[in-house]
């Protein structure tokens, strides 16, 4: 999987898409683009055909969900045994709500664990873990600075920000992970990514992915949702590209090769 903090290069030499379009079988990969986030899907649609086509890739198609009876059509999970690559443009993530616990979800799941690659960005980022970030702001830890609802889960042990450093959001991602501390919070910065396969993950790109383990921490609710959640001992990694993370033992490292993509 490779998951995008969003405002990734389409254009320069394409970075982590270019790591995309390479996992996918690079010139043979068949690439299958979900454009049910953006309401833009023409124009969003057509920067993604030529930026892959540009790396090669000849075959891209939209896969059109604008609802869950799109989502569970026989068709459109059809669509997914053809394809080597699916990808989750960005836009608003309330509406990738239509395709969790659809067939096409199961599908996607399935043929995840066959090889499928699966890269989402920005809002189909953050619709990759178990539970999806939908918004949210403000400067305190608190329960009202985040709102949340069920995602994909094809990265069940992750929380998913994106945008991350640039739109100040770590009190969100605390917030989030205070919420439930078995979640690993990922926060991913714009032009910044992580390939996940093997239970890890690799950070790529130009930015900084800074990771929130609450594991051993210690949580205090406030009776009310607009006061502050009391956090101890929250742990705290910032990982710029060639870091490693091993997300079962909650671990981070410097990776053999400290590369940008």
């Amino acid at each position: 999987m490779l998951i995008i903090g969003g405002a990734e290069d389409r254009c320069c030499g394409a970075g982590v898409l270019e790591r995309y379009v390479d996992l996918c079988g690079g010139s043979k990969a068949r690439i299958v683009v979900i454009t049910t986030a953006t309401g833009e899907p023409d124009r969003v649609l057509a920067e993604y055909e030529q930026v892959f086509r540009k790396l090669g890739v000849k075959q891209v198609r939209e896969l059109p969900i604008s609802g869950r009876a799109d989502a569970d059509r026989p068709d459109a999970v059809a669509a997914l045994d053809r394809a080597t690559g699916v990808f989750l443009c960005g836009g608003d993530q309330s509406r990738l709500g239509a395709l969790v616990g659809s067939r096409l979800n199961e599908r996607l799941a399935e043929r995840l664990a066959c090889g499928l690659v699966v890269a989402g960005t920005s809002a189909g980022a953050t619709a990759l873990g178990r539970t999806m970030i939908l918004g949210g702001n403000g400067a305190d830890v608190s329960t009202s600075t985040v709102r949340t609802g069920p995602g994909l889960g094809l990265m069940a042990k992750l929380v998913i920000d994106m945008h991350f450093d640039e739109r100040g959001r770590l009190p969100r991602l605390l917030s989030a992970v205070a919420l439930d501390p078995d979640k690993i919070g990922v926060g991913i910065d714009e032009n910044t990514a992580i390939c996940a396969q093997d239970g890890s993950f690799e950070v790529l790109g130009s930015g900084v992915v800074s990771v929130v383990d609450a594991a051993r921490s210690t949580v205090v609710h406030p009776a009310s949702e607009s006061d502050p959640i009391t956090l101890f001992d929250v742990r705290l990694h910032l990982l710029p590209a060639g870091c490693v993370y091993d997300v079962g033992a909650r671990a981070a490292t410097i990776g053999p090769a400290h590369a940008r993509y």
